[in-house]
């Protein structure tokens, strides 16, 4: 418990630094002299170890104990609790989707220390390895479970693409994001389209259209870390470059989603021509609608941190105040989650399967923009010590201000990540790639969108006064895919699966095959290309 009138921490809850004696010999007469020679290179403000099992050694072997001991705890718990039929071993559905996350998680960290590529990328490959080493099998109810998982994964890269977005940033920036989101995405998704019909057999313009919007969404869940480590380190800022890629990123998903859904709901949908145009309008008009009144109402509901109600914690009293704006964070976050997954579930159920998604990406960025003007406006009359963002330690996180439920949702993402790659690997069969022929056609389908993609982002920044370099960079920065398409692709498979014919269930197959070998061939280069060329392609700010 806290003290409320006290103005200092309690012990318990002081950094270790400020436990550790001024002269560095402690109370139990080891001083820094008896310890080893390595330790003389510290600086000032490191933590020393306090007892041996702090060392690094010791406390790595723990830290890896603790992640076994969890995981056996989990598999026990579901094994004692569950029929054995599903915790068979092959064979278990649920030891299927457990195998699947854990082996994803841990491959992700694995292929990240080691080789230095995205953890997506291990994850990715986790799930191709388990599924075609007969370890991957589920059915029944655990397939619900699967698809669950997926709607959940994408109302969470939609609410975080609408959170991301900034309102001030995008007036400032809106002729350049504009041109930027829009031209390359829809060329890419054009080219593709063209190509996959030209080449694909039985490939129908409507699933080429599919598979044209899956390939044309950048991934901001690798642009983002990259341009912030560059923002760190000054790279990028004279000019607002990471800015520019940042507001834009957001909006091309938004792009290319919509237009997804669009051309699925399309493609499943009975009437004429004529009838699935006046759906596709009518159903951006309710997602608009939903997605404005129920950002709006967010902005009230619940009450700021510094409404009446609140019993006042005295100004120096920062932990309370942190309290405060986190039980505030996660009412809001619990609201804009749940509601915006009731949108994007209940709208499919009543037929508007586009305005689910318009209204995720809408109400977080009216709500969002909503916080962060009552929290200047606040600050600017008469409190600037009570902000809702106090509790982001994170420096990135600190220049969103007013958006601590953003990092709630990247928590959130970073849970469900292991299971949307890794489920999407499993949907890769090695004998449904009839050798290296669907290999290849999906190489050349993506390589030409990423072609058109490229000269259509070089058109769309020239004339606003970035150099060669800093052109080149976007074009780099624009690469990578992994999020979106993991997510899409198998939407679209599980809809052709539950909705289509044998014909529409293998164009969903070739969809999702496509849509990992773009992964696989972008994602690298793009992490790796903006980690590489960055400080050699942008000017260093003072």
């Amino acid at each position: 418990m806290v003290d409320s009138a006290g103005s200092s921490d309690p012990p318990e809850e002081q950094p270790l630094q400020q436990l550790q004696p001024s002269d560095g010999a402690g109370d139990d007469g080891q001083g820094r002299s008896d310890r080893d020679g390595d330790d003389d290179d510290r600086t000032a403000g490191d933590v020393v170890a306090m007892a041996w099992c702090d060392d690094r050694l010791p406390a790595t072997a723990a830290n890896v104990a603790a992640t076994i001991v969890g995981v056996a705890l989990a598999w026990s718990l579901l094994y004692v609790n569950v029929s054995p039929e599903l915790m068979a071993v092959p064979g278990g559905s649920l030891s299927s989707i457990f195998m699947l996350y854990v082996t994803g998680a841990v491959a992700g960290r694995l292929i990240n220390r080691i080789v230095g590529l995205p953890p997506r990328f291990g994850m990715l490959l986790a799930g191709i390895a388990l599924q075609n080493a007969g370890l991957y099998t589920v059915t029944g109810w655990c397939s619900q479970l699967v698809s669950f998982i997926r709607e959940v994964s994408l109302a969470v890269t939609l609410i975080n693409g609408g959170l991301e977005l900034d309102a001030i940033q995008l007036r400032r920036l809106s002729g350049v994001v504009a041109k930027l989101t829009l031209l390359p995405c829809i060329a890419e998704a054009a080219t593709s389209a063209i190509a996959a019909y030209l080449i694909l057999p039985d490939f129908s313009w409507q699933w080429s259209l599919a598979l044209g919007f899956t390939l044309s969404a950048v991934s901001p869940a690798i642009l983002v870390p990259g341009l912030f480590q560059l923002k760190r380190l000054g790279y990028g800022e004279v000019k607002g470059v990471n800015t520019l890629l940042i507001a834009a990123s957001s909006l091309d998903n938004i792009v290319s989603i919509s237009a997804f859904r669009i051309v699925i709901g399309n493609i499943f949908m009975t009437g004429s021509v004529a009838s699935k145009i006046i759906q596709g309008f009518v159903d951006v008009s309710i997602g608009t609608m939903m997605g404005v009144v129920w950002g709006f109402f967010l902005i009230f509901v619940p009450p700021s941190p510094w409404a009446m109600i609140y019993k006042k914690p005295k100004t120096e009293n920062m932990i309370a105040l942190q309290r405060l704006n986190r039980l505030i964070t996660a009412k809001r976050s619990f609201l804009l989650g749940t509601g915006g997954f009731l949108a994007m579930t209940g709208s499919r159920w009543y037929g508007y399967p586009v305005a689910g998604p318009l209204a995720c990406i809408i109400s977080a960025f009216v709500a969002s923009t909503g916080w962060r003007w009552r929290l200047k406006m606040q600050n600017d009359r008469n409190n600037p010590t009570i902000s809702v963002d106090d509790n982001c330690d994170d420096e990135d996180y600190r220049d969103l201000q007013g958006k601590p439920v953003e990092k709630v949702f990247e928590y959130v993402w970073d849970g469900l990540q292991p299971s949307v790659f890794a489920f999407l690997g499993t949907d890769i069969k090695f004998e449904l790639l009839k050798g290296f022929d669907m290999v290849l056609v999906g190489l050349l389908v993506v390589t030409f969108g990423i072609a058109v993609r490229m000269i259509f982002t070089t058109c769309s920044v020239l004339g606003t006064g970035f150099s060669r370099k800093e052109i080149i960079f976007v074009n780099i920065s624009w690469l990578p895919k992994a999020t979106i398409q993991a997510i899409l692709a198998p939407f679209a498979f599980d809809v052709a699966k539950d909705l289509g014919t044998a014909v529409d269930v293998e164009c969903g197959n070739r969809l999702v095959t496509i849509a990992v070998i773009s992964i696989l061939l972008t994602a690298p280069i793009g992490a790796i290309g903006i980690k590489l060329f960055g400080p050699r392609l942008l000017p260093r700010a003072n």
